[in-house]
């Protein structure tokens, strides 16, 4: 059993966040794109809530990034990922304690909705569904494109843009 705590990831923990990044998601893709993705959404000020998992050696054993998403163009709602937890140490709960912490963290600043591209088999277990985003357009409508709406209010429906960071 890995014992970590969480915690808001610090501008001197992005070296560290990119690296664990690379590492699981280069081990699929073989792509440093997510790394990129985050970098881009700190630099220009389009994350809303970024944590980390720190081990009892000091080290970032997992990471999750929530940003900031425009509903016809106002800022109404907020987007998860990239998420990721450190190879070997997947399965563990880390991503759990990741996703409700900032779920938490979300509905302390007020946001009423979170869009999320991922697994079908992962996300529910946090009350997204596929459902919930159908009344919606993204570049990314369809299987996998799932909503949770985390208070009553928001929009019901509309048109979302994402930060220049998931263009390019």
């Amino acid at each position: 059993m890995t014992f970590f705590f969480i915690r808001p990831a610090r501008p001197e923990d992005m070296d560290a966040i990119a690296a664990l990044s690379d590492e699981t998601f280069g081990l699929a893709f073989k792509s440093k794109e997510e790394s990129r993705i985050i970098r881009q959404l700190h630099s220009d000020g389009d994350s809303l809530v970024s944590l980390v998992a720190v081990a009892d050696d000091e080290s970032i054993v997992g990471h999750i990034e929530f940003f900031r998403i425009l509903i016809n163009g106002q800022p109404l709602a907020a987007g998860l990922g990239p998420m990721s937890a450190k190879p070997g140490l997947q399965k563990s709960g880390i991503g759990s304690y990741l996703v409700r912490t900032g779920l938490e963290e979300l509905d302390d600043l007020g946001e009423t909705l979170v869009f999320v591209l991922g697994h079908t088999d992962y996300y529910p277990r946090f009350g997204f569904s596929e459902e919930s985003a159908k009344p919606f357009t993204a570049p990314w409508s369809g299987p996998h494109f799932m909503a949770l709406r985390l208070t009553e209010g928001g929009p019901a429906s509309g048109t979302l843009t994402y930060p220049k960071a998931f263009t390019g």
